[in-house]
């Protein structure tokens, strides 16, 4: 098969979809993870998975993480999350731990409240991240 030919079949799978499946209904939700150690990394593969969220930006203070990729998901400073969650529509900031959120100052906080982006809690031995998603988010 040439590679022109190789080209054209991915294109027209990647616009195929189920009928009667609108695309909004492809979308996944954007989340964003607060902190980047092994429960996180945990985390953002179990998101990577989902078929309801999708792990937008994950946060981290260190300097020498800003930038950088874990799991396929950039690493951004706290301060750059309230812009990150308006300009994508996320629809949380997931963290595992209580000390996580320690990352974000009271303006970032308060900004994040003013756009209605909630911190949702999600334990890290916990299998089923979407249930807890949906659960938390409904509240």
């Amino acid at each position: 098969m040439s590679r022109h030919l190789g080209d054209r079949v991915v294109q027209a799978l990647r616009r195929w979809r189920w009928p009667g499946r609108s695309r909004q209904a492809e979308q996944r939700l954007p989340v964003i993870v607060c902190g980047l150690d092994y429960a996180h990394y945990r985390l953002l593969t179990r998101l990577a998975r989902s078929r309801r969220y999708d792990a937008l930006a994950a946060v981290d203070d260190y300097p020498w993480h800003h930038g950088t990729q874990v799991e396929g998901v950039r690493v951004y400073y706290p301060s750059e999350v309230p812009s990150l969650a308006r300009r994508h529509g996320a629809v949380a900031v997931v963290y595992c731990h209580d000390d996580d959120l320690a990352v974000f100052d009271a303006q970032t906080r308060e900004a994040l409240d003013q756009a209605g982006v909630p911190c949702v809690h999600v334990s890290p031995g916990d299998e089923d991240v979407e249930d807890i998603l949906a659960r938390q988010l409904a509240s």
